[in-house]
């Protein structure tokens, strides 16, 4: 069983100003409280940030900096999940694809290019 952080995520107001204003200290925190919580991985959710590519690499390198566990980047945006993998240290995961063929198509090939997991939904929309 994996145990997957998911309070790095920009809904959180605290964690996504931070993001916005690449403040490591908040993000850094709460990654910490959760891996001492016990997970395995940090979900990295980047909403739909106009600047995704950017704020992705820059929170996988600030995370990676200090916290020796992989990654689950999480955006609907491939070009900062692709970002996200070019900067990561082993393997990290995708977070996540439904059924719909240009889903599939937009990031099986970066989870394969990049030898990431990847989280698929069983489902075809959301």
């Amino acid at each position: 069983m994996l145990v997957i952080g998911e309070k790095v995520n920009v809904i959180n107001t605290k964690i996504g100003q931070a993001m916005k204003d690449r403040d490591p200290g908040p993000i850094l925190e709460m990654a910490k409280v959760q891996v001492d919580g016990g997970a395995n991985l940090l979900d990295i959710n980047i909403g739909q940030a106009k600047d995704g590519p950017e704020r992705m690499e820059w929170l996988v390198q600030t995370i990676q900096s200090e916290i020796d566990v992989p990654c689950c980047l999480d955006s609907m945006n491939p070009a900062a999940i692709e970002a996200g993998l070019k900067v990561h240290k082993g393997q990290a995961m995708i977070n996540s694809v439904n059924g719909l063929p240009e889903k599939m198509e937009a990031y099986f090939p970066l989870a394969a290019q990049y030898d990431a997991k990847i989280i698929g939904l069983t489902m075809m929309n959301g």
